[in-house]
């Protein structure tokens, strides 16, 4: 190899660590932020893992509140990521995957109330340390079948109706 490649190899391979090793570092940071926004609520969860389960589940929720399917989607794909990494969430990670390989925001609704379903369960065992959880149930989803979903705060902010009817819900339980 002539030395004028050599070193241009080299800067190209020097270059593309240089990227890889930055987006993850954003990535990790990224995740990073989502947990210290639940930690100013005062919520502490037992391990790193469920932390970035429920911020991830609570940037779904701030999604479908916002009715943008994208940013749903994006969300949804750490929801699974996070997921992947619990025991007996297999299901519920697959799920949250399909949730976020889809742009249709009914479907995605109904793929989150079955991952709040899962979320409400395992977050009734004792996982929190500090702070609260609340449960909160809108009776009109689904043909007024209803539909629950975790959240940060006792406010009402439906991820099934957005602003189509922003306040639908009840406070139905604290988990403390």
């Amino acid at each position: 190899m002539k030395p004028g490649k050599e070193i241009s190899a080299l800067f190209y391979i020097t270059l593309i660590i240089l990227l890889l090793s930055c987006n993850s570092s954003n990535k990790k940071n990224a995740q990073e932020a989502d947990t210290v926004k639940i930690s100013e609520q005062g919520i502490v969860l037992e391990n790193d893992t469920l932390s970035k389960v429920f911020a991830a589940y609570i940037q779904v929720k701030d999604a479908l509140v916002a009715s943008d399917p994208k940013l749903a989607g994006e969300a949804s794909d750490k929801l699974s990521e996070s997921l992947k990494g619990i025991h007996g969430c297999e299901n519920t990670a697959i799920l949250a995957q399909e949730l976020a390989n889809s742009t249709d925001l009914a479907l995605q609704r109904s793929a989150f109330a079955a991952i709040s379903k899962d979320l409400i369960a395992m977050y009734q065992r004792p996982s929190l340390s500090a702070g609260r959880i609340y449960v909160i149930h809108c009776p009109m989803y689904n043909n007024k079948e209803g539909g629950d979903w975790l959240s940060i705060s006792s406010e009402i902010k439906n991820p099934y109706f957005g602003e189509e009817m922003l306040t639908c819900g009840t406070v139905t339980q604290e988990i403390k």
